[in-house]
Protein backbone atom coordinates (compact mmCIF):
# COMPACT_ATOMS: atom_id res chain seq x y z
CA UNK A 1 0.00 0.00 0.00
CA UNK A 2 1.58 3.26 -1.06
CA UNK A 3 1.17 6.97 -0.28
CA UNK A 4 2.48 8.92 -3.28
CA UNK A 5 4.30 12.25 -3.12
CA UNK A 6 6.74 14.16 -5.33
CA UNK A 7 10.08 13.12 -3.83
CA UNK A 8 9.40 10.10 -1.60
CA UNK A 9 6.81 7.33 -1.37
CA UNK A 10 5.41 5.89 1.86
CA UNK A 11 5.17 2.12 1.47
CA UNK A 12 3.21 -0.02 3.93
CA UNK A 13 3.47 -3.78 3.36
CA UNK A 14 0.71 -5.92 4.87
CA UNK A 15 0.51 -9.72 4.80
CA UNK A 16 -2.62 -11.77 4.16
CA UNK A 17 -3.42 -11.84 7.90
CA UNK A 18 -3.55 -8.04 8.09
CA UNK A 19 -0.25 -7.70 9.93
CA UNK A 20 2.03 -4.78 9.03
CA UNK A 21 5.43 -6.09 7.91
CA UNK A 22 6.91 -2.62 7.45
CA UNK A 23 5.82 0.96 6.93
CA UNK A 24 8.64 3.15 5.67
CA UNK A 25 9.62 5.93 3.31
CA UNK A 26 11.23 4.87 0.03
CA UNK A 27 12.63 6.68 -2.97
CA UNK A 28 10.88 6.20 -6.33
CA UNK A 29 13.77 4.04 -7.56
CA UNK A 30 13.64 1.81 -4.47
CA UNK A 31 9.87 1.52 -4.88
CA UNK A 32 10.31 0.29 -8.45
CA UNK A 33 12.86 -2.26 -7.26
CA UNK A 34 10.43 -3.44 -4.56
CA UNK A 35 7.65 -3.88 -7.11
CA UNK A 36 9.97 -5.72 -9.48
CA UNK A 37 11.28 -8.12 -6.81
CA UNK A 38 7.95 -8.83 -5.08
CA UNK A 39 5.60 -11.68 -5.91
CA UNK A 40 2.32 -10.63 -7.57
CA UNK A 41 0.13 -8.98 -4.94
CA UNK A 42 -2.44 -6.21 -4.43
CA UNK A 43 -1.02 -2.69 -4.66
CA UNK A 44 -3.46 -0.12 -3.27
CA UNK A 45 -3.00 3.61 -3.85
CA UNK A 46 -4.87 6.86 -3.56
CA UNK A 47 -6.01 8.30 -6.86
CA UNK A 48 -3.73 11.34 -6.60
CA UNK A 49 -0.99 12.84 -8.77
CA UNK A 50 1.15 10.26 -10.67
CA UNK A 51 -1.28 7.47 -9.68
CA UNK A 52 -1.75 6.21 -13.25
CA UNK A 53 2.01 6.13 -13.88
CA UNK A 54 2.68 4.06 -10.76
CA UNK A 55 -0.36 1.90 -11.40
CA UNK A 56 0.89 1.01 -14.89
CA UNK A 57 4.35 0.37 -13.44
CA UNK A 58 2.91 -2.01 -10.84
CA UNK A 59 0.78 -3.80 -13.44
CA UNK A 60 3.82 -4.27 -15.65
CA UNK A 61 5.33 -6.39 -12.85
CA UNK A 62 2.18 -8.51 -12.56
CA UNK A 63 0.56 -6.81 -9.56
CA UNK A 64 -3.15 -6.05 -9.13
CA UNK A 65 -3.76 -2.33 -8.63
CA UNK A 66 -6.57 -0.90 -6.54
CA UNK A 67 -6.94 2.85 -6.79
CA UNK A 68 -9.30 4.79 -4.53
CA UNK A 69 -10.43 8.39 -4.34
CA UNK A 70 -8.90 10.27 -1.36
CA UNK A 71 -12.36 11.03 0.07
CA UNK A 72 -13.03 7.28 0.31
CA UNK A 73 -9.76 6.63 2.11
CA UNK A 74 -10.08 9.48 4.61
CA UNK A 75 -12.62 7.75 6.96
CA UNK A 76 -10.15 4.89 7.52
CA UNK A 77 -7.20 7.08 8.55
CA UNK A 78 -6.67 7.04 12.31
CA UNK A 79 -4.64 9.31 14.55
CA UNK A 80 -2.87 12.39 13.24
CA UNK A 81 -2.29 13.37 9.62
CA UNK A 82 1.01 11.90 8.42
CA UNK A 83 2.16 9.72 5.53
CA UNK A 84 2.64 6.62 7.68
CA UNK A 85 -0.94 6.80 8.97
CA UNK A 86 -2.22 7.55 5.47
CA UNK A 87 -0.54 4.40 4.11
CA UNK A 88 -2.17 2.27 6.82
CA UNK A 89 -5.53 3.89 6.06
CA UNK A 90 -5.13 3.02 2.37
CA UNK A 91 -4.43 -0.60 3.32
CA UNK A 92 -7.54 -0.76 5.52
CA UNK A 93 -9.76 0.95 2.94
CA UNK A 94 -8.69 -1.38 0.12
CA UNK A 95 -9.93 -4.42 2.10
CA UNK A 96 -13.41 -3.02 2.88
CA UNK A 97 -16.54 -4.64 1.49
CA UNK A 98 -18.35 -2.49 -1.05
CA UNK A 99 -15.33 -0.32 -1.78
CA UNK A 100 -15.23 0.93 -5.37
CA UNK A 101 -11.95 1.33 -7.22
CA UNK A 102 -11.01 3.61 -10.09
CA UNK A 103 -9.70 2.30 -13.37
CA UNK A 104 -6.10 2.72 -14.46
CA UNK A 105 -5.72 4.90 -17.52
CA UNK A 106 -3.65 3.63 -20.40
CA UNK A 107 -0.83 5.77 -21.76
CA UNK A 108 -2.95 6.82 -24.78
CA UNK A 109 -5.84 7.80 -22.48
CA UNK A 110 -3.55 9.88 -20.33
CA UNK A 111 -2.03 11.56 -23.40
CA UNK A 112 -5.47 12.63 -24.62
CA UNK A 113 -6.45 13.81 -21.15
CA UNK A 114 -3.25 15.84 -20.76
CA UNK A 115 -3.75 17.59 -24.11
CA UNK A 116 -7.44 18.21 -23.38
CA UNK A 117 -6.87 19.72 -19.93
CA UNK A 118 -4.01 21.87 -21.27
CA UNK A 119 -6.29 23.08 -24.06
CA UNK A 120 -8.86 24.13 -21.47
CA UNK A 121 -6.16 25.96 -19.51
CA UNK A 122 -5.06 27.96 -22.55
CA UNK A 123 -8.71 28.76 -23.33
CA UNK A 124 -9.26 30.11 -19.81
CA UNK A 125 -5.95 32.00 -19.94
CA UNK A 126 -6.94 33.67 -23.22
CA UNK A 127 -10.32 34.69 -21.82
CA UNK A 128 -8.75 35.97 -18.60
CA UNK A 129 -6.15 38.04 -20.42
CA UNK A 130 -8.77 39.46 -22.78
CA UNK A 131 -10.93 40.51 -19.83
CA UNK A 132 -7.90 42.11 -18.17
CA UNK A 133 -7.19 44.16 -21.31
CA UNK A 134 -10.85 45.26 -21.53
CA UNK A 135 -10.90 46.28 -17.86
CA UNK A 136 -7.64 48.21 -18.23
CA UNK A 137 -8.95 50.16 -21.20
CA UNK A 138 -12.28 50.80 -19.49
CA UNK A 139 -10.47 52.51 -16.60
CA UNK A 140 -9.41 55.14 -19.15
CA UNK A 141 -12.83 55.49 -20.71
CA UNK A 142 -12.12 53.20 -23.68
CA UNK A 143 -14.87 50.59 -24.07
CA UNK A 144 -14.23 47.37 -26.00
CA UNK A 145 -17.27 45.31 -27.12
CA UNK A 146 -17.43 41.57 -26.45
CA UNK A 147 -15.89 39.14 -28.89
CA UNK A 148 -12.40 38.36 -30.11
CA UNK A 149 -12.90 40.28 -33.35
CA UNK A 150 -13.93 43.44 -31.49
CA UNK A 151 -10.98 43.06 -29.13
CA UNK A 152 -8.55 42.71 -32.01
CA UNK A 153 -9.91 45.74 -33.88
CA UNK A 154 -10.13 47.93 -30.75
CA UNK A 155 -6.60 47.17 -29.54
CA UNK A 156 -5.17 47.83 -33.00
CA UNK A 157 -6.77 51.28 -32.89
CA UNK A 158 -5.98 52.15 -29.25
CA UNK A 159 -2.26 51.36 -29.53
CA UNK A 160 -1.86 53.14 -32.88
CA UNK A 161 -0.09 56.55 -32.94
CA UNK A 162 -3.28 58.19 -34.26
CA UNK A 163 -5.27 57.28 -31.14
CA UNK A 164 -5.36 59.74 -28.24
CA UNK A 165 -7.63 57.73 -25.91
CA UNK A 166 -4.80 56.27 -23.84
CA UNK A 167 -1.54 57.66 -22.39
CA UNK A 168 1.72 56.49 -23.94
CA UNK A 169 2.75 54.33 -20.91
CA UNK A 170 -0.58 52.50 -21.10
CA UNK A 171 -0.17 52.00 -24.84
CA UNK A 172 3.22 50.42 -24.19
CA UNK A 173 1.67 48.19 -21.55
CA UNK A 174 -1.14 47.18 -23.91
CA UNK A 175 1.40 46.24 -26.58
CA UNK A 176 3.01 43.78 -24.15
CA UNK A 177 -0.36 42.39 -23.03
CA UNK A 178 -1.57 42.07 -26.61
CA UNK A 179 1.56 40.19 -27.65
CA UNK A 180 1.01 37.81 -24.74
CA UNK A 181 -2.65 37.41 -25.74
CA UNK A 182 -1.73 36.55 -29.34
CA UNK A 183 0.94 34.07 -28.17
CA UNK A 184 -1.52 32.36 -25.84
CA UNK A 185 -4.16 32.25 -28.57
CA UNK A 186 -1.68 30.70 -31.01
CA UNK A 187 -0.74 28.05 -28.45
CA UNK A 188 -4.43 27.30 -27.92
CA UNK A 189 -4.96 26.82 -31.66
CA UNK A 190 -1.88 24.57 -31.90
CA UNK A 191 -3.04 22.35 -29.02
CA UNK A 192 -6.55 22.18 -30.52
CA UNK A 193 -5.04 20.97 -33.79
CA UNK A 194 -2.92 18.43 -31.89
CA UNK A 195 -6.03 17.11 -30.12
CA UNK A 196 -7.90 16.78 -33.43
CA UNK A 197 -5.03 14.84 -34.99
CA UNK A 198 -4.76 12.52 -31.99
CA UNK A 199 -8.50 11.85 -31.98
CA UNK A 200 -8.56 11.19 -35.73
CA UNK A 201 -5.81 8.58 -35.26
CA UNK A 202 -7.83 6.73 -32.61
CA UNK A 203 -10.25 4.10 -33.89
CA UNK A 204 -12.47 4.20 -30.75
CA UNK A 205 -12.70 7.99 -31.08
CA UNK A 206 -13.74 7.66 -34.72
CA UNK A 207 -16.56 5.32 -33.71
CA UNK A 208 -17.69 7.71 -30.99
CA UNK A 209 -17.76 10.65 -33.42
CA UNK A 210 -20.27 8.74 -35.56
CA UNK A 211 -22.79 9.24 -32.74
CA UNK A 212 -25.11 12.22 -33.02
CA UNK A 213 -23.81 15.26 -31.17
CA UNK A 214 -20.33 13.86 -30.45
CA UNK A 215 -17.42 15.85 -31.89
CA UNK A 216 -13.69 15.41 -31.40
CA UNK A 217 -13.87 17.17 -28.01
CA UNK A 218 -16.63 14.90 -26.72
CA UNK A 219 -14.93 11.80 -28.10
CA UNK A 220 -11.66 12.77 -26.43
CA UNK A 221 -13.42 13.33 -23.12
CA UNK A 222 -15.23 9.98 -23.25
CA UNK A 223 -12.13 8.00 -24.19
CA UNK A 224 -9.93 9.65 -21.57
CA UNK A 225 -12.57 9.08 -18.89
CA UNK A 226 -14.13 5.70 -19.75
CA UNK A 227 -11.46 3.99 -21.84
CA UNK A 228 -12.70 0.81 -23.50
CA UNK A 229 -15.59 0.54 -21.03
CA UNK A 230 -14.59 -2.90 -19.76
CA UNK A 231 -14.28 -1.57 -16.22
CA UNK A 232 -18.06 -1.09 -16.04
CA UNK A 233 -20.61 -3.91 -15.79
CA UNK A 234 -23.39 -1.86 -17.38
CA UNK A 235 -24.04 1.49 -18.98
CA UNK A 236 -25.55 2.85 -15.78
CA UNK A 237 -22.25 2.39 -13.96
CA UNK A 238 -20.46 4.36 -16.67
CA UNK A 239 -23.09 7.12 -16.40
CA UNK A 240 -22.50 7.38 -12.67
CA UNK A 241 -18.72 7.46 -13.19
CA UNK A 242 -18.83 10.44 -15.56
CA UNK A 243 -21.38 12.25 -13.36
CA UNK A 244 -24.53 12.02 -15.51
CA UNK A 245 -26.70 10.88 -12.62
CA UNK A 246 -27.89 12.99 -9.67
CA UNK A 247 -26.55 12.58 -6.17
CA UNK A 248 -28.68 10.59 -3.77
CA UNK A 249 -29.31 11.32 -0.08
CA UNK A 250 -31.85 8.69 0.96
CA UNK A 251 -32.77 7.23 4.33
CA UNK A 252 -35.63 5.32 5.96
CA UNK A 253 -37.10 4.25 2.64
CA UNK A 254 -37.40 7.86 1.45
CA UNK A 255 -35.53 8.49 -1.79
CA UNK A 256 -34.11 11.99 -2.17
CA UNK A 257 -32.32 12.98 -5.40
CA UNK A 258 -30.42 16.27 -5.09
CA UNK A 259 -29.78 16.92 -8.78
CA UNK A 260 -26.72 17.32 -10.96
CA UNK A 261 -24.41 20.28 -10.42
CA UNK A 262 -22.04 21.95 -12.90
CA UNK A 263 -19.30 19.51 -11.83
CA UNK A 264 -21.26 16.55 -13.17
CA UNK A 265 -22.85 15.56 -9.87
CA UNK A 266 -19.54 14.34 -8.43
Amino acid sequence: MTRLSKKVIQVCKVNKHGEILFNKVMSPQKTKELLANSLPCVVAMEGCASFHYWARTAESFGHEVKGMAPKKVKPYICNQKMDANDAVGIAVASAQLGMTFCQVKTLSQQNIQAIQTSRKWFDRATTSLGNHIRALCFEYGATIPFGKKSLRESISYFISPESSHLPIPIKQLLMILWQQYQTTENHYQAITLQLKQLVNQSEPCKRLMKLEGVSYIGAAGLISCLGDGKSFKKGRHASVYVGLTPKQHSSGGKVVMVGIDKHGGR
